[in-house]
């Protein structure tokens, strides 16, 4: 198949379109606003959910390259669902997508990099932090995903 006079090899999991779209899904609304103009401030286009369907939703039609779940009530499974709902979808172009997970605690760390997170941060974390955690996983590529996630979890065995 020829896309543009260049060949299709499928996707590679990779959106080559600037500045990334980054979705903060924070079920406090003040909190996910103050979140998507912090990352947005760091030069990305951000945009934000305060539920998990309204994620959803916004994960399959604007297709961002990044997710950052950061879900408080529910715990940690509200987040996981999501996170399950990416790495389950039928298009490679949201199974792709990198995810920044953040929880209470470190305790949820392994079985966060388990479940096909990229990231994991515990609560609270500086601006910085995520931000650096946001273009590590942008900026690593496919194929070292899954070598990144075994690391972590010997990194961080519980």
């Amino acid at each position: 198949m020829q896309v543009r006079g260049r060949r299709h090899e499928g996707w590679d999991g990779i959106e080559r379109r600037a500045p990334p779209l980054v979705l903060i899904v924070n079920d406090d609304p003040d909190a996910c606003k103050m979140l998507v103009r912090m990352v947005a401030s760091q030069g990305y286009e951000a945009i934000g959910a305060t539920r998990d369907d309204e994620a959803s939703s916004r994960i399959v039609n604007r297709l961002p390259r990044c997710v950052v779940l950061d879900i408080r009530s529910g715990g940690t499974g509200t987040s996981l669902k999501v996170l399950n709902q990416i790495r389950n979808h039928d298009d490679p172009r949201v199974t792709t997508i990198r995810v920044v997970l953040c929880g209470a605690s470190p305790k949820n760390r392994s079985f966060s990099f388990q479940s096909g997170a990229d990231s994991y941060l515990v609560r609270p974390f500086h601006l910085g932090e995520l931000a650096a955690q946001i273009a590590d996983v942008l900026g690593r590529p496919q194929e070292d995903r899954s070598r990144h996630r075994r690391d972590e979890l010997a990194r961080h065995g519980d």
